[in-house]
């Protein structure tokens, strides 16, 4: 399908297990429902923390804090090359082993009583241990958990032995999304930020196009809905098990998308959350699935708390990490090609502060929206056709914790 039009399916007629009923705004609100979410769904699941970029050395490490499950996680490349994955804690008195975020090392000595373990996670000394009860170091190896890479991305999951691999937990999205250049592209920008809502209400804010012609009206302008798609309804959305993924067009008319002078220059020279088009061969095979000539990005989610945005030039991530019922931490990076003139240079920089804009509006939304809907005042909520993604996480979601 090489035309510019969106999908006219109506996916409530696709998908009719998902219904069209309200949904119950407490699933945000209720702090019972988000301690099942922890126990239900994040510890059940596969979660993506970083690139292997940050592992690539034997002994380069990251420290990833858990809030919701109080813990913190060590993801390290062993000298031997393999990638392992513990909790962060002393075998002694259970103090942090690592405090910082990450770097490259032989061996990690806690600091509270020097006991030293190394990248395999097996304890090699215990200081003054003639004068210790304990110390067969077999059995006080750094607790493991599970870790494992795919096209670069690395993911854990907090059982030693879970019951799928990160291969089959991912399904479809395995082929949909291979062969994309991820390897291709270098980190060019990100942000992080702690947000006041809960963080399903801003994974469904990422999951559907009905509102950036509004609530982005002036950040992205007519780049992506224009005269023939003004609601900007989808090309197409594809349910895969747990995760899901849509397809997106954008303005055919390069020439007309609303511009100022400085956005225009920047274009010229780098990436854009204003330029689309211009792709030539098949990206992966699940990538701009209708094949549309106007075809801006497509958002693959991967169950529960992460996406991948591929575009053509360059792609996109962007992580939820839940702190309580109603407050998250959200990453996003965004990748492409290193630039490598001033002009390129000024190009990246202009886009990172046009993204910033971009989000700000999203997460100056959500806050607004949690506040208000924590007051009980209506206790459900009404979702359209083109929300068949956000309906259908709910269910998951709620799948899980029933099950």
């Amino acid at each position: 399908m090489g035309g510019a039009s969106p999908s006219a399916s109506k996916w409530a007629q696709i998908y009719p297990e998902l219904g069209t009923g309200p949904l119950p705004f407490s699933a945000y609100t209720d702090p019972a429902y988000f301690e099942l979410e922890k126990e239900k769904v994040f510890r059940k699941s596969w979660m993506q923390v970083c690139r292997v970029d940050a592992l690539s050395k034997p002994g380069d490490y990251i420290a990833k804090k858990l809030e919701i499950f109080k813990t913190s996680v060590l993801i390290v490349r062993g000298t031997d090359g393999k990638l392992r994955a513990f909790h962060n804690i002393c075998r002694h008195r259970g103090n942090k082993l690592v405090p910082g975020a990450g770097g490259c090392a032989r061996s990690f000595m806690c600091e509270f009583h020097g006991w030293v373990y190394n990248t395999e996670g097996k304890l090699l000394n215990i200081t003054d241990e003639a004068n210790h009860f304990y110390t067969d170091k077999s059995k006080l190896s750094l607790p493991q958990i599970s870790v494992d890479e795919w096209e670069g991305f690395v993911f854990i999951h907090l059982d030693a032995a879970p019951p799928m691999s990160l291969r089959e937990y991912l399904g479809d999205f395995v082929h949909l999304l291979g062969g994309y250049p991820f390897a291709r592209y270098s980190h060019l920008f990100g942000y992080e930020a702690e947000v006041n809502c809960n963080w399903k209400l801003s994974v469904n804010a990422q999951q559907e196009g009905y509102h950036a012609p509004y609530l982005h009206r002036r950040s992205l302008g007519n780049a992506l809905s224009y005269e023939q798609n003004p609601d900007l309804h989808m090309l197409h959305f594809g349910l895969h098990g747990k995760h899901r993924y849509l397809s997106m067009s954008g303005n055919p008319n390069s020439d007309n998308v609303q511009r100022g002078p400085v956005d225009k220059l920047a274009a010229q020279f780098g990436p854009s959350i204003r330029t689309y088009g211009d792709v030539t061969g098949k990206l992966a095979p699940g990538v701009n699935p209708t094949d549309a000539s106007n075809w801006a990005a497509d958002i693959f989610v991967f169950y529960p708390n992460f996406w991948i945005a591929p575009f053509g030039h360059m792609y996109q991530t962007f992580s939820w990490w839940p702190l309580a019922h109603d407050r998250s931490l959200i990453r996003t990076d965004m990748y492409g090609t290193p630039p490598t003139t001033l002009a390129e240079k000024f190009a990246v920089n202009y886009t990172a502060a046009m993204s910033r804009d971009t989000w700000l509006e999203d997460l100056g939304t959500l806050e607004e929206s949690q506040t208000v809907i924590g007051g009980g005042v209506i206790p459900e909520y009404y979702m359209q056709d083109q929300e068949i993604l956000c309906r259908h996480f709910m269910k998951a979601i709620d799948d899980d914790i029933r099950c």
